[in-house]
Parts: C-alpha cells; structure tokens; sequence
C-alpha cells in the first residue's frame, strides 16, 4: 500500500474510532416522549406543551423500507401515517423538523434485523430488492443475490419466521453486504431529520452461513487450545471444519438439560460479534456521517428475564458508545404481576436498577405495557433514574395527556435535584451474571426473588454486577447480598473477603464461589463472617436482612408495601424519591384507559434516613408533581448522621429534598 493512502486510512480508523464515543454539545436525556401515532391531530399540541428532550418516533431501516408500499404496514407494528416508501420518508421529515423546532432530538425507529418476506413466494423484501431496488434512495444493491444479506443455515437456505401475521425474515450481521445496506439506510435516516437511531430487532436466529462460521471459528481460536477443542467440540482441525448448526438465539437461553458446550460458547460468541458489528453500523460509520449521532438500542428484559438481548455480553461491551438504552418489560408488569389484592405492585423497579447497572448510569427507559398507570410509570421511571415511561404515553386520552404533561413538567423544573446526584444505598444486591453465564439460570431467579421482597420492605439497595464487585465499588456500603452468585473471580471474591474484614456485613443465599469466572472449579470458597441464609422464602430472607439493616442502623422507612423507595446525594444535599403504586381497583365501566388509574394516596410515611454524609441539616422539603407549591417539613436530627421525618400523604410520586451545610 502506497505510504499517503495508508497514512490517510490511519487517520480515517483513528477518526472512526474516537467518534464512536464522542458526540458535539449536550443532549439532555431528562424527559422522553415515544409515539407511533405520527397522525395523531394532538401530537404537535402535546410536544409543544410538554417540551421532553427526546421524542422518539418514526420508522427507518430495513423492515421500514421493504414494507413501506403495502398497506397492512399502516397496523401494527409500524403504524405508518400513510402508505408509500417516499411518502411516509416526506412525512417524516416535515414532523422531524417541525420537533426539532422545537428543541427536542428526534430519534428514529431504526428496524434492523426483521424484515417482512417470504422466501419461498419471493414475496416482500425479497420483491423489493430483486425488483423494487430504490437505486437514488439507497444507492446500488450491495450484492446480486438477497441471500448473501440474509441469515441461513449450513445448507444455505434462508432462516424463515413470522410475526404480525407476516413471513419475515433476517438479516446477518456478519455479512459485509448487510451492514453495506444498513449504512445506506442510516445515511437516508439521518438525510431525512433524525438526531439518533434506536434500533429495534437486535436478533441472531442459529445462522451458520459462511460469515458466521468464519467469525465463530475466529473467536473460538482466540479462546480455545486445540486440545478444547478437541475435547468440547470434537473439532480436529477448526480451519476446515463447517458447524452444521450454530446453536444460538438472541434472545435466547439454551435449555441446561440438553445444551452441550457448543450452546454455550455459540451463545458468548453471539453477543460480542453482534456487538462488535453493530459498533461498525452505527458508532464507527453513524458518527462519522453525523458526529453528534445518538444511538440507543431497544431490547427486552420483561421482569429480569434470562432472555435479555444482551444476557451473554461483558460488562465492558454492554452499551459501549450508546447514549441511552431502551428495556422492554412486556406484559409482565400487567398481566401477570398487577394484582394489589394478591401482593403484586406490577412495579417495574428492579428492572430499571438492573438496566442502570449495566448501562453505567446513563439514561434508561422501561417499556411497560401499561396504558392505565401513566403516572405511576413515569415516576418510577425518573426515581430509579432513567427518563420516565415508554410505550403507551397515552397523549391522545384527556386524562394521559394531563398526567404525562404533569410529570414532565415535574421532572424538568426539578432537574436541579438530578444533576449530578449519585445513587445512594445500604445494601448492594450483587447480579450473577457469571454465574448465568456458566449453567446457573437459578442465579437469576434467586435474584430477581430476593431482589423485589426487599424493595418491597423499602430497603434502599442497588444492583452491582459481579464484574463490578471491587474494593471501591463495595466501599459504598454497609451490607452486600449474594443470590446463588456461584460464579466469582479471585479479585472479586478478595474482594468480598475484604469487606467482610472490615466488619460489614455479607449475606449468602445458596452456593456462593465455588467456581471462577470461567466455571472452573474452586476449592476455597470461603468468606470469613458471611452470613448464610438458609432455605428460607425470599420474604422470609428480605425480612430477616431488612430486620438486620435496622438493628445496625441503617435507614428505616415505614410505609405500606406498595411503596418503592431510592436515595440519591450530591455534596451540599440528599434526595428521597418514593413512588406508590396503589390504586383503586375496582372496575368500573364508566372509566376507560389512563382514567382508570385511580391512585390511592399513602399517609403519614415516618422516614429513619442514615444520611450518606455527616452534616447539619437545615432545611427538608417535599416536592410533589401533584401539588403546585414545594412543602417544608418538620425533622429531627439526633445526630449529625441521622435524621427523622414524616412525609403527611404521598398520592404517587414525592422527592423529599434534605439541604444541608456544606
């Protein structure tokens, strides 16, 4: 290669490379909006009342522009406002530089990996890019043969789904000429007014094209001996081996009875090749085409789910160059945890604390299926930290558009109390993620169990993964509860060992370290002073610990079961967020959609608040969303690390503001 050209492909990695993690100016990410009622005649009207920073809407990417021309994408799942690739492209446009007017980002719906097509008909997509090809639009076809972009199994034949009463089928990733198409369509995105893309359809269907075992092989060599491979995979010479079968689906967990060690390294590999070509599309090429490109990802996560997206991918990986991220709950929180008679809050709190773990703190949205509690899921959503609710922001019902505007309000004449705040907790609730990772999906579960009985108890606690468990991270606590966290480095596990030895407190529930972070086994396990807990229920163990917390002086809340309760400090002051989730259920016909909320207030919540700082307070303030005028309230202050309030009636949401000197 000539020296001039390489030295200019030089600069172009390094350029690439440092726009992945950089973007010009700041975007506030405090308030959201996300609607595909793009026609709606009150959508402007809401956007101009309520002002969120980042209004999610519109359709792009590759289902959008393959289906774009058949009437039925006006339904479900895109909602288009009209019919037409070009048409619904103008529409769009016009509404993006009308929000961008006023001073939102608008972030376009970017459909990635699904597309709407049958294989053997040569109907759809496949229509569409053997026939229809918009050569202006989207420049020349990357290839000749469709089945070149397309996910397939060893024999070459294209994987087949359905959804939405659709064939469907599925782009590869790992094809070059894929992600060539997918760059042209982020360029006709970002041509037609978006800020940022969230991509929908982040999926991988057991593909065993030849990109895929390429990369497979290639990651294999990095990670095994030929000895492993011999023994694991019965692979004797990798360079020529072909896998007849790739045995991993995003999302997906392989069944433990059956899965051999093929499932669970397909399953690693998987999710850092995704990554790692989606960093290509969007953060290498994305920001380089636009500099200041947001990028998000929609996943699901229903209520801590082992069939999370991103189960299988590092810490380091997990939303890396991402500016927010986009969990999907489903209908858990609504048929099957809402039922305040059976104890169920339908509250999707622990799954925006794991959310924010993993993301590192930045902005987050939970998407519950929930059109009736607008109001209870934008203020769970802002005081776990993320930017409020996500689908179904009923803006077109009176009574949605009133509490939506309200919060929203709420949440950005109050962003003082925000900014720069760090969470602040007693118990670190550790996420075995390794532990998952090696064949303990009951990992989870114990997590998720334990994890909602002491939220339910309002014990402040945060989610710490396990490749987060340091010296520094922990030193932030008094207590540290490990779900079957079986799966545990030696620097995590010293760790560990290491806080227990300064006195603090470390509870145990089941098998704990008996392995590496490899599965590998180990034979000193133990953590000297652990507290284990038996086989108790997870109400039991959450009472048992959160009985604990008290006695050694941690903070107390008194209030209903249906209250969640989060702690954040700055230097000079403290805040208090409680949420509470009851309300009326009883039915009644005359009411429909968010007018059936019906919030039923909590009285007289007494607050035993162990400060995160010792110092004098001065003032304590009540802010609440429903109420015009912040209100003080009286407190006490046994000791310059303590202090006692009363919050009079909490209807759903209250930030209790506590000033101190600094």
């Amino acid at each position: 290669m000539p020296l001039c050209l390489l030295v200019v492909v030089s600069v172009l990695v390094v350029v690439l490379q440092a726009s992945s993690e950089r973007r010009d100016g700041q975007v506030s990410f405090d308030t959201f909006f996300v609607t595909r009622s793009l026609g709606h005649e009150r959508l402007m009207e809401y956007l101009e009342t309520a002002r969120p920073k980042i209004v999610q809407v519109g359709n792009y990417g590759a289902m959008f522009h393959g289906y774009a021309d058949d009437p039925r994408a006006r339904k479900t799942p895109m909602m288009l406002p009209v019919t037409g690739e070009l048409a619904v492209l103008s529409f769009q446009k016009k509404l993006n530089d009308r929000v961008r007017g006023l001073g939102s980002k608008v972030i376009g719906h970017f459909r990635l990996v699904k597309v709407m097509g049958d294989w053997e008909k040569q109907s759809g997509f496949v229509n569409y890019y053997q026939e229809r090809w918009p050569k202006d639009l989207l420049g020349p076809k990357p290839h000749p043969e469709l089945a070149e972009l397309l996910q397939r199994n060893a024999g070459g034949k294209p994987v087949q789904t359905s959804r939405y009463d659709n064939a469907q089928l599925a782009l590869c990733l790992s094809s070059p000429h894929a992600r060539r198409m997918l760059k042209a369509m982020l360029k006709c995105a970002v041509d037609h007014g978006v800020d940022g893309v969230v991509t929908t359809y982040n999926y991988h269907f057991a593909c065993a094209c030849p990109y895929c075992q390429l990369s497979f092989k290639q990651w294999l060599q990095k990670r095994l001996t030929a000895d492993e491979l011999r023994r694991k995979l019965n692979v004797a010479d990798l360079s020529a081996h072909k896998f007849p079968v790739i045995p991993v689906h995003i999302p997906g967990y392989p069944d433990v009875a059956t899965a051999g060690d093929l499932d669970w390294l397909a399953s690693r590999w998987a999710a850092e090749h995704f990554k790692s070509m989606y960093d290509e599309i969007f953060l290498q090429y994305g920001r380089a085409l636009k500099r200041d490109l947001i990028v998000a990802q929609w996943n699901h996560l229903s209520h801590v789910s082992l069939k999370e997206e991103r189960m299988f991918l590092p810490l380091k990986q997990w939303g890396h160059g991402e500016d927010y991220f986009w969990n999907s709950g489903g209908a858990a929180f609504v048929q099957r945890n809402l039922n305040l008679a059976e104890g169920k809050a339908g509250d999707a709190w622990l799954s925006c604390l794991y959310t924010r773990e993993l993301g590192g703190g930045k902005p987050f949205v939970m998407g519950k299926y929930d059109g009736i509690r607008l109001a209870a899921s934008m203020a769970e959503g802002y005081a776990t930290g993320g930017m409020g609710m996500g689908r179904y922001m009923r803006f077109e019902e009176p009574a949605g558009f009133d509490a939506l505007v309200r919060y929203t309000k709420f949440r950005q004449e109050n962003d003082r109390l925000f900014e720069n705040a760090r969470p602040h907790a007693d118990l670190a609730l550790v996420l075995p993620r390794q532990s998952v990772w090696n064949r303990r999906p009951d990992a989870l579960d114990e997590f998720r169990e334990l994890g909602q009985a002491l939220l339910e108890r309002q014990v402040l606690l945060d989610v710490v993964a396990d490749e987060n468990l340091t010296p520094a991270r922990l030193a932030r606590y008094r207590v540290v509860l490990l779900p079957k966290a079986v799966s545990l480095s030696d620097e995590q596990l010293d760790a560990l060992r290491d806080f227990a030895s300064r006195g603090r407190k470390v509870f145990l529930r089941g098998e704990t370290a008996s392995m590496d972070e490899l599965g590998r086994p180990r034979k000193d396990n133990q953590i000297k002073g652990a507290l284990p807990l038996g086989t108790q229920s997870a109400k039991d163990a959450a009472k048992f610990i959160s009985d604990s917390l008290r006695k050694d002086g941690s903070s107390f809340i008194d209030s209903p079961w249906t209250i969640r309760a989060a702690a954040y400090s700055r230097l000079d002051r403290t805040m208090l967020h409680l949420v509470n989730y009851d309300r009326e259920e009883t039915p009644d016909k005359s009411l429909s959609g968010s007018q059936l909320e019906r919030p039923k207030p909590a009285k007289d919540i007494a607050v035993d608040l162990l400060l995160p700082q010792a110092q004098e307070v001065t003032e304590v303030i009540l802010h609440l969303p429903d109420q015009p005028k912040s209100v003080q309230l009286k407190f006490e202050q046994p000791k310059v690390s303590r202090l006692r309030f009363t919050v009079p009636s909490v209807l759903v949401y209250a930030i209790v503001e506590i000033k101190g000197l600094k």
